[in-house]
């Protein structure tokens, strides 16, 4: 009986060093709605912070976002909606929203910048706000004045219920 515990945790053992030797770091996958941000040509997956709780939460935490991921926080109404880099671990863009265009953009926000975290606030009032890696805006083109479509539309909530 022992020896076949044994047995059995020894490959649990391998994966779980290989794991850790990857010095990677796997992100929380919190049970947010998804939907999927077009702009221009490019689409972008996307978790939903649509309730208090989780726009709060956004990407705190997490040690890393992949390509072709984000996360947007809808708001009721537009405003200059603030964001900071609270308990992040990696760079991110910052694209403000109003209606179907951009109107603002923080390009490779940095997670750890000296002395006291800035608060990043757009130009221009937004009532949807996307957070994606760093470089992404840059890489694909994106500028202030875009179309950007979601789907399905998305709406905040005002309780994760």
């Amino acid at each position: 009986m022992r020896k076949a515990a044994r047995v059995s945790l020894g490959p649990t053992l391998v994966l779980l060093l290989a794991a850790a030797c990857t010095g990677e770091r796997e992100s929380p996958a919190p049970a947010y709605p998804t939907a999927e941000v077009t702009i221009g040509i490019h689409r972008v997956q996307v978790e939903v912070a649509d309730t208090p709780d989780r726009k709060s939460q956004g990407l705190s935490g997490r040690y890393r976002l992949a390509e072709g991921r984000g996360m947007v926080f809808p708001y009721a109404r537009a405003e200059r909606q603030g964001f900071w880099m609270y308990d992040m671990h990696f760079d991110i863009d910052i694209i403000w929203i109003r209606g179907d265009r951009i109107v603002d953009l923080r390009s490779r926000a940095p997670h750890d910048p000296p002395g006291e975290l800035p608060v990043y606030r757009p130009g221009e009032p937004a009532d949807l706000v996307l957070e994606v890696p760093a470089g992404t805006a840059e890489r694909l083109g994106w500028k202030i004045g875009d179309r950007v479509t979601v789907d399905p539309p998305i709406r905040p909530r005002a309780s994760a219920g």
